[in-house]
């Protein structure tokens, strides 16, 4: 018996009495766990939801208690119409911004259609405090669920097979590892494409205790509780279907991965004629959005600096106190588009730190990439060595994003002239450097310069705004880890 007749005789489904097809999904390990994590989820967002609907009701006189216990049942409805608790949804991202923004304009747009056609009390307060209210309480309750979901634990997804060469089973084992205590995957087992001495040479010391040949596809499924199938090499289009086949009847889905890495806002599915084509857009560096980027920045920077006005004074009394020298530092740096502009930053270093810099040069303590930044700089200050490790000294930065140089989030700006970048690193000119960025929450000093052009360079081919909130969410305990910071 060939695959094909193994994977057709498999996706058969027994009959029921009225003679048709049971398409009931069988009962595997990751239905249930899919199942309970949805579940858990449907239960905090309702919770959250009440408990808005019970203090609004108590702090406005004017909003009857039976009015507001309605808006939960319609966030609830709203999040399921909006695709809020599809299982491949709350996989690939738990607190999902934009679902969760649809679901609250959508509300607040029906609320105020039915306020001015049916005379319900309480609706206008709905309309006002209600529904925002409402939003930001469950976008609080699913952030803080982030712990209880991260990988093995009992909320996580369901885990994931891959397929291919040892060599890209170990390189994706590696990437998945850098990612740990996120929402990465978890790899359950992997079948090898190669042979065994081939596996063997490649090191497999990263590959997973689970590991089988590919002809044992359903049996590593079954073993490893997996949902999904993740094809990691180049496989022709006929075998890829001998493999949906194959899983079909254990309800496992397959995914393959992309010639690069691309964020999958950019990803779409269409059809010419009977050919069905992944279609990967172009990334937009101009336009409306941006322009509303670039205002949101600066009013947040401009808040920023008015409320942080006191720790300023602070700062810049100890630098005054313990050193001599201004108080800030400014620094040619590569903008937008290759532009220079003058970096605001406190200064954590000795008068005439730059003229040191050559003989340190020459002592080879240049740190890898186009950055020259040392451990136990001895030109660096004591207090200018605290607010480095704490990352303080950045914050006057926030002029130079009210000012248009920098925006909140993007590549970290470089002082290498567009004239001396390679040709991959002159990508990053392409959108403004940012306050902080990819690189920072990832390893800061810590990574490899070709890591972290790597990582520059998908943030500015694949930036949004969901991206732009877990940078800044992941920035405060990147800066209180200070892993990295020199």
């Amino acid at each position: 018996m060939t695959v094909l007749d193994e994977a057709t005789a498999a996706a058969t489904y027994p009959a029921t009495r009225s003679g048709l097809l049971s398409l009931r999904a069988p009962a595997f390990a990751h239905v249930r766990q899919d199942a309970r994590r949805r579940g858990f989820v449907m239960t905090v967002d309702a919770l959250a939801a009440l408990c808005v609907a019970a203090l609004t009701s108590l702090a406005i006189d004017t909003l009857p208690l039976q009015t507001a216990l309605l808006m939960p049942l319609a966030w609830m409805l709203g999040s399921w119409l909006a695709g809020s608790y599809l299982h491949r949804s709350l996989k690939v991202q738990l607190v999902d911004v934009r679902k969760l923004a649809t679901t609250a304009v959508t509300l607040w747009a029906a609320t105020g259609v039915i306020a001015q056609f049916q005379p319900i009390p309480g609706t206008r307060a709905m309309v006002l405090v209600g529904v925002p209210a409402t939003g930001v309480a469950v976008l609080m309750a699913r952030a803080a669920l982030l712990p209880f979901a991260r990988r093995w634990s009992p909320l996580a997804s369901a885990p994931v097979v891959v397929v291919g060469s040892a060599m890209s089973v170990r390189r994706f084992m590696e990437s998945s590892a850098a990612k740990a205590g996120t929402l990465a995957p978890t790899v359950a087992a992997a079948c090898l494409t190669d042979d065994a001495d081939n596996a063997a040479d490649t090191g497999t010391d990263l590959l997973p205790e689970l590991t089988y040949s590919l002809e044992n596809l359903t049996h590593a499924v079954r073993a490893g509780g997996a949902d999904t199938v993740v094809v990691l090499d180049a496989v022709a289009a006929k075998k890829l279907r001998e493999f949906s086949w194959q899983l079909e009847s254990l309800g496992v889905g397959i995914a393959v991965t992309p010639l690069w890495h691309v964020a999958p806002h950019r990803v779409g599915v269409r059809t010419l004629g009977d050919t069905t084509l992944i279609e990967v857009s172009p990334p937009r560096f101009y336009g409306g959005r941006r322009a509303l980027r670039d205002i949101g920045d600066r009013v947040v920077a401009g808040l920023g600096l008015l409320v942080l006005a006191p720790l300023f004074a602070v700062i810049s009394a100890a630098v005054m106190l313990t050193s001599r020298g201004p108080v800030f530092y400014r620094q040619e740096r590569t903008g937008l588009s290759g532009s220079r502009f003058k970096l605001w930053k406190f200064r954590t270093m000795e008068r005439g730190a730059d003229i040191s810099q050559t003989a340190l040069a020459a002592r080879n303590y240049y740190s890898e990439g186009t950055l020259f930044k040392i451990r136990n700089d001895p030109r660096v200050t004591k207090v200018g060595r605290f607010l480095r490790r704490t990352s303080l000294d950045e914050l006057p930065q926030l002029i130079n994003v009210v000012r248009g140089e920098m925006a909140l989030v993007g590549p970290r700006p470089t002082s290498t002239r567009p004239e001396n970048m390679a040709s991959d690193y002159v990508r990053r000119t392409l959108v403004k450097p940012g306050l902080t960025g990819l690189w920072q929450v990832s390893g800061r000093s810590n990574l490899p310069w070709s890591e972290a052009v790597r990582l520059d360079l998908h943030y500015v081919e694949n930036r949004s705004i969901d991206m732009d909130l877990a940078v800044l969410r992941r920035t405060l305990p990147a800066v209180l880890g200070r892993d990295g910071a020199y």
